[in-house]
């Protein structure tokens, strides 16, 4: 323990873990995270009347919802208004770590143009401020009308909050919910199915491996959980101890910090995995339980080495040395995801990655693979009501030529995320938005209710299972909300009980303590013996006297989080199952190459999200758009990506505008030259040109999206292709004034219209 005066830097009380730990162990608490910096002072209980001096900071802890991660954060405030974020030392997910996006939710919650008050499309077609019970009503009449055809989607991460829009859909008489979430997350579980038999994002312990390869996982860009993944590279690292091999088409932010990066042709990265799997089962370091595993999946003989680089399109010496060294590491580690996952075949190519973990023998042991676990809290608000469906489900909901009747979009910008909906929104008969701003889908809406952000609410975050370890994170507001914004959980429930189906709850953070009483219970009730899927693990409960005691002391405490003994290997594929019968996974080396258009020279695109904008929620923070790209440079818009010898062939220059067309639309955007890009691909980030989404994302950048085509999908699981696009670029003129890219270090222009020195302190005003 150590003491000061209770500054933020100086030495202040603080218990240590482990004195944590020895005094609570009695009592069975397995994890009260953010109590280890719960302070005299600086850390206040958010359920007390504030006794700091006018003026004085108090540091008030929180979760950051900017993703999925669920990353414990603390936030500064002075007067209770949030000043700065950081990140929780010894947080569950991040270890005291934020991200740029994280830092950025303070400007989401002062932004200038929020919306703060429900709104209703009136008889003139704009949208005009109505009350609470109007937009309730206008709600509650639409949906009691035709439930049957009333579609929810759910842009909240898997956990209590997507549970209880489950449960909204089925007491109103609506179909199964769409979850929209990245597509990469549904293919990977699909894949981890096919090669482990456990439908769940696996966890990969990097940080304790020492030979890392990584199939198109862009882990240290915004992939999953950027900060707990960074931590793990840099431990791995530490001391030169590991290695790091990066299998990417695109040369990303982790391709750049690799030990080697092979940039194979884009969509050959499971042709890729076959090939390295047949160099290892020839090599003769595969044990013969690993080996039988393994063929298991892949009856089939791998392609040979000659066919495998040519196919990739990298050097045959790169791809044996790898090999050679993969055997030789004391747990060598294979990651999948991102671009490897997103084209037409990706769950053959995710499974493919994911099964030279069989070979290798990494799963289930430390520094492999383990599955992704949680304490199932979505399913407990979700009582009976039917899974979340995939988001291709809502194009292929809406793709009627009648009336869908209602659609409800709950923090998801649909239209900004996939293409080819537009028409679909007009065949909704009426359209509702819960969202903070007027994003593409809100612009759209007849009814915009407005929602708090991450800060303002009660939140219950089932975080992303990076560590194989469930965690169920709580925290209390750490300020008041804006305007009459609300909880989208107490949306929902509002919603319900207008439509004349209350559920038995009456608010959200009711309904979450509500399901932890029940998991006292059912773990109360269990036998020892027995196996219970509705029971937590005993540990988690020990001590408690009732279920109030239980429920009071885990949300004071911040949530509960499971030990490292919970963690497990994935379950292998049942052999009696058809679906897992051998030969039935698809073999990527059996499959056909993405081909090219012909008489016609196009080039493959590569989308990526970047670190600063993710999927384009972080387009309206000036913060982030004042940002540098880590590789580009570029700030305030959008760019593609040309290799140098491209460029220099089509004679485009950067800062040149260039036009990409695709099969369903064409774009014009700045072009930066790259001795990195791979010849015969163009890369452009996504996240810009917004139609509206606040004054500092409006008509800023392009929209790569509309590239795409909703109609290809990625085979067997449900979710949008946006790999392996075909495009033709052509260079346009040099930029005019108003054009050229802000490129920082080079020439670097700040125009007028771009806002400097925006600060929360006053309120949100510019």
């Amino acid at each position: 323990m150590s003491s000061g005066n209770g500054k933020r830097g100086e030495p202040r009380v603080t218990i240590g873990r482990r004195d944590f730990f020895k005094v609570y162990a009695a009592a069975g608490v397995a994890v009260l995270q953010g109590c280890r910096r719960r302070d005299q002072e600086l850390i206040e209980s958010p359920v007390r009347r504030s006794t700091a001096l006018p003026g004085a900071s108090v540091w008030r802890r929180s979760i950051c919802e900017q993703c999925g991660a669920g990353c414990e954060i603390e936030v500064r405030t002075v007067d209770r208004l949030a000043k700065k974020i950081e990140g929780l030392p010894g947080g569950f997910v991040n270890a005291g770590g934020v991200c740029a996006l994280g830092h950025s939710a303070l400007q989401e919650l002062y932004h200038p143009d929020r919306v703060t008050e429900p709104m209703r499309r009136g008889s003139s077609g704009e949208l005009e401020p109505v009350s609470w019970e109007e937009a309730l009503e206008t709600t509650a009449m639409a949906i009691a009308a035709a439930p049957d055809t009333t579609t929810v989607v759910a842009g909240a991460p898997s956990g209590p909050l997507l549970g209880l829009w489950r449960r909204f859909a089925a007491a109103v008489g609506a179909p199964a919910p769409v979850h929209w979430q990245p597509s990469d997350a549904v293919v990977e579980r699909e894949a981890a199915r096919l090669a482990f038999g456990e439908s769940t994002r696996p966890a990969y312990d990097l940080a304790r491996s020492d030979y890392v390869v990584s199939v198109g996982a862009p882990f240290l860009d915004r992939w999953r959980s950027p900060v707990h993944y960074g931590a793990a590279w840099a431990e791995l690292t530490a001391d030169r101890r590991g290695k790091l091999v990066q299998v990417e088409a695109r040369h990303s932010l982790t391709a750049a910090n690799a030990d080697e990066w092979l940039p194979v042709r884009p969509g050959s990265e499971g042709f890729f995995a076959r090939g390295l799997a047949g160099l290892l089962l020839g090599s003769g370091t595969v044990g013969e339980e690993e080996r039988e595993a393994y063929e298991a999946l892949y009856p089939e003989a791998p392609p040979d080495l000659a066919a495998t680089g040519e196919r990739c399109g990298i050097d045959t010496g790169r791809i044996e040395r790898l090999a050679a060294e993969l055997p030789r590491a004391r747990r060598p580690l294979v990651m999948a995801g991102g671009s490897a996952l997103e084209g037409e075949n990706g769950v053959a190519a995710g499974a493919a990655a994911l099964a030279l973990n069989l070979l290798l023998g990494g799963v289930g042991r430390q520094g492999g693979v383990f599955a992704g676990v949680d304490f199932g809290f979505e399913d407990r608000l979700a009582g009976d009501a039917a899974a979340a469906l995939p988001p291709a489900a809502l194009a292929d909901r809406l793709a009627g030529d009648g009336e869908s009747g209602v659609l409800v979009v709950s923090e998801a910008d649909t239209l900004h995320g996939m293409p080819g909906l537009e028409a679909a929104f007009e065949h909704a008969g009426t359209v509702i938005a819960c969202s903070a701003f007027f994003d593409d889908a809100a612009l759209r809406a007849d009814v915009v209710l407005p929602v708090q952000t991450d800060l303002e609410r009660f939140q219950a975050v089932e975080p992303d299972p990076v560590r194989g370890v469930p965690a169920l994170l709580v925290a209390s507001p750490t300020v008041a909300p804006r305007g009459e914004a609300r909880h989208p959980g107490d949306v929902a429930l509002a919603l319900a009980a207008a439509a004349g189906s209350a559920l038995p709850w009456p608010g959200f953070q009711e309904a979450v303590e509500s399901a932890l009483s029940d998991a006292f219970a059912a773990t109360r009730a269990a036998d020892d013996d027995a196996s219970d899927p509705a029971a937590l693990p005993a540990p988690l409960i020990a001590g408690a006297l009732n279920a109030r005691q239980f429920v009071r002391r885990t949300t004071d405490a911040g949530g509960l989080v499971g030990t490292e003994e919970m963690r497990r290997a994935p379950a292998a594929p049942a052999s009696g199952d058809a679906a897992e019968a051998p030969g039935s996974i698809p073999d990527p080396a059996s499959l056909p190459a993405p081909a090219a258009p012909a008489g016609v020279e196009s080039f493959t695109l590569i989308p990526f999200e970047s670190l600063k904008l993710a999927d384009g929620r972080g387009a309206n923070r000036p913060w982030l758009q004042e940002l540098p790209d880590p590789l580009s440079t570029v700030m305030w818009g959008s760019w593609v990506e040309v290799a140098t010898a491209d460029a220099d062939r089509l004679g485009i220059h950067t800062g040149d505008i260039v036009r990409l067309t695709g099969t369903a639309a064409e774009i014009e955007l700045p072009a930066i030259v790259l001795p990195t890009v791979r010849p015969g691909s163009v890369g452009v980030p996504v996240g810009g040109g917004h139609a509206d989404y606040g004054r500092y994302a409006r008509g800023r950048g392009v929209n790569v999206n509309a590239l795409l085509d909703p109609d290809r999908r990625v085979e067997g699981a449900g979710a949008f292709a946006r790999g392996d696009v075909r495009v033709r670029i052509e260079r346009l003129r040099r930029p005019r004034r108003s054009e050229r890219p802000v490129i920082y270090g080079r020439g670097l222009r700040q125009a007028e219209e771009i806002p400097v020195g925006w600060a929360p302190h006053d309120g949100g005003k510019a």
